[in-house]
């Protein structure tokens, strides 16, 4: 291969160019050309290299287990009524079976994500489509009210990955200008996956008993295991920190080889248009050989101190702890929700059929059919456009403005299911039905948006970062949840939702802080927080 192949397009530049600002800003747009961010490698192994068919599997692996540890987290609500009558006169303790997987969940992030630097992604989805598969199973065989609680919690610790895990895959082998809907094919596929589950789980539970509701998921997570051995490749890949920004600096040694430099005076910019040229002679082919190892050792495990440190830090970054607030506020209240929903519905004055409770929170593949368009492709074409108008520099602060839709459509939903559960004669069921599914639209909204913002913001501190805001918004979830009968006896149902939704439409308004603040605020978190350096293990954005 020809050196001048692996530079497909260069420009002279200096290294302190005004293009060259901070980290989360970067030139997306150039001579009409969408720059590829992050820069791939000609290494044939390089994930965003993966075909796209392959990469199009790995979404659906990754949804498929997203799918069933949403619904063994959360789609209890809908089948709770039937679960209880096992336990009687336990039934307060009950309610556990539901707020206990959002604690546990998040803890599964903080124990499984630090090692991923380490070994890899591949083996953590590995033991956690097993695990998840053997707590169905325990599940399904528990004796007791207890041995029950602790199947699940178990389970949760599994499940947990479907929060931080899976879409730090998804962000790993896809481009900047692309995230938005490849998270919001991800979530789209997995919300449609578990609004048919929600549809069939009470006829499930009414012909076969909730034992085998979990035994049908037992099955399904034992396939998932199956198809992560055959085509779970490994998503994280070492690059040179300044990929991230989209431009590679080289410097030309006496034989006329490249070499990453950051006092290079060649700028490499890979485009949608002069892609990178593959050189599996200086690499290797990708060969399934590779692509079956168990795991990888990518870094060292001094690591795992070092991502628990990043995630600590990231904790105490104004705009990261805002987020995960964000996150928190609107997943405390759709678990309220799924929490109460069922016994709102199924006594007077409503009467609905236990049986017609799944089509309730199957509704949510009608949002998904919304969402998918506004916060995936809309999300999208809003930051090249806004980037094209900004002489091509994108700022991660263009993902934002789409946050106000859903944010208003989740505060007003909120309000509305409170005074409707409050005073079921004077509002019809609908009023109990949609808002449960607007919140859900609007947890969707902050998850998004956090993600790519995050992502975006703090490109080379992805994976920690998103353990801050998905463990961290279970923490707060669980926290919330567990305060629903309380809350309820003595507040209310309007009393309990109007506090929620006013947490939820301040922590919104935010937004638009964040969004004039935002620059300035990563700068801080680069200089004191450091969030704009990789500390030597290998970048989570697959940098």
């Amino acid at each position: 291969m020809e050196k001048t192949d692996v530079v497909e397009h260069v420009e002279k530049s200096s290294i302190n160019s005004p293009e060259r600002n901070h980290f989360g800003d970067v030139k997306l747009v150039v001579d009409g050309e969408v720059v590829l961010v992050p820069t791939p490698s000609p290494d044939p192994k390089d994930p965003l290299n993966l075909p796209t068919w392959r990469k199009w599997v790995l979404l659906l692996i990754v949804s498929a287990f997203g799918c069933s540890s949403v619904v063994l987290a959360s789609g209890l609500g809908a089948i709770f009524t039937n679960v209880v009558q096992s336990y009687p006169g336990e039934e307060a303790r009950a309610q556990d079976l539901m707020i206990y997987p959002a604690l546990f969940m998040g803890v599964g992030n903080f124990i499984s994500m630090p090692f991923t630097p380490v070994i890899g992604r591949r083996p953590i989805f590995l033991i956690s489509a097993a695990v998840l598969m053997a707590s169905s199973i325990g599940c399904a065989y528990s004796t007791s009210l207890s041995t029950h609680i602790a199947a699940r919690n178990i389970m949760a610790l599994a499940a947990g990955q479907s929060e931080a895990l899976c879409p730090t895959i998804v962000e790993e082998i896809h481009f900047l200008h692309e995230r938005a809907r490849k998270l919001s094919w991800f979530i789209a596929i997995q919300t449609t996956f578990v609004g048919v589950f929600f549809c069939t789980s009470t006829f499930q539970v009414a012909a076969w008993g909730w034992r085998w509701w979990y035994g049908f998921f037992a099955i399904w997570n034992g396939l998932v295991f199956l198809f992560v051995i055959v085509f779970g490749t490994e998503p994280l890949y070492k690059r040179p920190d300044e990929a991230a920004t989209g431009e590679v600096h080289l410097s030309v040694d006496a034989q006329g080889e490249y070499h990453t430099d950051e006092e290079g005076s060649t700028i490499v910019r890979v485009t949608t248009k002069h892609g990178v040229v593959l050189d599996p002679v200086r690499y290797g082919p990708r060969t399934w050989k590779y692509d079956l190892k168990p795991w990888s050792k990518l870094g060292e495990w001094r690591d795992v101190v070092t991502f628990l440190k990043d995630v600590v830090v990231g904790c105490c970054h104004p705009l990261l702890f805002w987020l995960l607030l964000l996150n928190g506020a609107f997943l405390g209240i759709y678990v309220f929700q799924a929490t109460t929903f069922a016994p709102i519905l199924i006594p007077p004055p409503y009467h609905i059929p236990f049986t017609s409770l799944g089509y309730i929170q199957g509704a949510q593949v009608f949002v998904c059919l919304i969402a998918l368009p506004i916060l995936g492709y809309g999300s999208d074409a809003l930051v090249k456009w806004m980037s094209r108008r900004n002489n091509g520099l994108f700022k991660p602060e263009y993902r934002l403005p789409t946050l106000a839709i859903p944010a208003i459509a989740g505060v007003a939903s909120a309000i509305i299911f409170g005074y409707a559960a409050a005073s079921p004669a004077q509002w019809h069921w609908s009023a109990i039905a949609v808002p449960f599914n607007g919140v859900y639209f609007a947890f969707l909204g902050a998850n998004i948006v956090g993600l790519t913002y995050a992502a975006d913001s703090f490109p080379l501190k992805t994976a920690s970062n998103f353990v801050v805001i998905c463990a961290g918004r279970g923490f707060i979830a669980f926290g919330l949840s567990y305060a629903v009968i309380p809350s309820v006896q003595s507040l209310g149902y309007d009393g309990t939702m109007n506090i929620e939704a006013g947490m939820a439409a301040g922590l919104s308004a935010l937004g638009i802080g964040a969004y004039f603040c935002g620059p300035a605020l990563r700068r801080l978190g680069e200089r004191y927080f450091g969030l704009g350096a990789s500390r030597g293990h290998p970048s989570t954005s697959g940098v």
